[in-house]
Parts: structure tokens; C-alpha cells; sequence
């Protein structure tokens, strides 16, 4: 006989919602070459189930023939709009969010704790530190807001690594502006006094800076021929040190 594995209810779940997902698209397929008389409304299923508590996760096994002793676990599906789907539930994660689940440094503790108050993503994060909710006293003290700004800020950075391509020297207004190019110069993430730079340990100004360039302006007698050495702090996470020859 066949081992009677454990599985999740969410696994369990998921491939039932797919499964109706391909009827639905099957009847409609079907509705093109001739008219739908009925619908699927309601799925009601009755399941004899062993639960396993295995820390915070709660594994299942199915009764077998003849088995007592098991739990009986009833669900029904029922039908719901899009419009209702909408109105309850909230958006995907978008492309410049980032999913916690995705960033390796946070423990799954900090995980585990986040997911039981509907904490997925950044934007989740943030909307709940906009309406000034303190998320210590709901995670039972284990989560602070800087420290996952500090982990989330670490992730991006990795993900998206400054890059220096061209280093110019040019004259603007009266004053001379060194001009770095290339990719990801823009701060992962925003913070007081960054970006920051210095060139042979004098601190020069930040005129401009986006994802693909930044602009300094050198104080007189900084920039010496020979070489010279520029450190620049884009943020907390990630510092440029370069020795140019001028």
C-alpha cells in the first residue's frame, strides 16, 4: 500500500482552485459552439483527516479505509465576483516592491511573525509605519521598523550593485563638477545625509544624482594632478572608493 503522506491545507487548496479555474476556462471554451445552461455555484467537501502539529505548521493525513478516529473537516467553496474579489482583497506585489519572503537576512521568526499580522511585502510595512501603528507591541516585541528598513535596504542593494562606468572632469558656472555614469547610483533606500562624498578627504558637494549619473561639485585646489581618491556614500549599504588619475 501507497505511504499516506502528510500534506498543508494551503497545498491542498491551491490545487483545488486550479482545478476549478480549468473547468471554469473549459466551460467557457465550451460556451463559444454551444450555450451554457448551468453553472458551477457551490463545492462543499467533506474530508476524515489526522492533523500533525509540527510547530507552527499543521500537516494533515487522510483517513484510510477502516481508520477511526479521525477529525472531519468540512469545506465549501461558493461563488464569488471579481468586483467582491477586488473590494476584499489587496493588490499583488508590484515590480518595485519587495516581498519579504524574498529577502534572505530576515530570521524566520521575524518571518513567521510578520506573515500572522498580513505583513508580505515593503508596501505593507510602510502603510502600516504611515498610520503610525507600532509594530513592536503586534509582533510581541520581535519586529522593529529599522531593522527591516536596514534588512529590506540590504537586499535591494545587492540585487541592483552600483556600477561605475565613466568618470569625467568638466567646468559648469565657474566651478568644476565631476560626473560619474553608470548604473544604480540612486540610494536604495532614502536617508538622511546620503548621498555623501569626499575627495582626498575633502567633502564635496553632491549637485545631482540619479540612477545613472552623479554629479559633484570640487572645491578649488581639491581636485590635484596625479592621483586623487573619491569615496562616495550612495547610502548605508554600499560605499564607492575609486583612485583617479587627473
Amino acid at each position: 500500500m501507497a505511504q499516506n503522506l502528510p500534506w498543508r491545507l494551503e497545498s491542498f487548496l491551491d490545487s483545488l482552485i486550479v482545478e476549478l479555474d480549468r473547468a471554469q476556462d473549459t466551460l467557457a471554451i465550451k460556451g463559444v459552439n454551444r450555450p451554457l445552461t448551468y453553472t458551477v455555484k457551490d463545492v462543499a467537501l467533506e474530508l476524515q483527516l489526522f492533523p500533525q502539529v509540527q510547530g507552527d505548521t499543521i500537516l494533515f493525513s487522510t483517513a484510510r479505509p477502516g481508520e477511526s478516529g479521525a477529525s472531519k473537516v468540512s469545506i465549501q467553496l461558493g461563488s464569488i465576483t471579481d468586483r467582491q474579489i477586488k473590494e476584499v482583497t489587496k493588490q499583488p506585489i508590484s515590480g518595485d516592491d519587495v516581498a519579504i519572503d524574498l529577502i534572505d537576512d530576515i530570521d524566520e521568526e521575524t518571518r513567521t511573525s510578520l506573515r500572522r499580522i498580513g505583513v508580505t511585502s515593503e508596501g505593507d510595512i510602510q502603510r502600516m509605519r504611515d498610520r503610525n501603528i507600532d509594530i513592536k507591541k503586534v509582533s510581541n516585541n520581535k519586529v522593529d521598523y529599522q531593522k527591516l528598513a536596514d534588512l529590506i535596504g540590504q537586499s535591494k542593494r545587492r540585487s541592483a550593485a552600483p556600477a561605475v562606468s565613466k568618470v569625467s572632469v568638466q567646468k559648469s558656472e565657474g566651478r568644476t563638477v565631476l560626473r560619474l555614469a553608470g548604473a544604480n547610483l540612486a540610494a536604495a533606500a532614502q536617508a538622511p545625509g546620503f548621498p555623501a562624498a569626499q575627495l582626498n578627504r575633502s567633502a564635496v558637494e553632491v549637485v545631482s544624482v540619479s540612477d545613472r549619473e552623479l554629479a559633484l561639485a570640487v572645491p578649488d585646489g581639491v581636485l590635484r594632478p596625479g592621483s586623487n581618491q573619491l569615496a562616495v556614500a550612495l547610502d548605508q549599504f554600499s560605499i564607492i572608493r575609486m583612485d583617479l588619475k587627473h
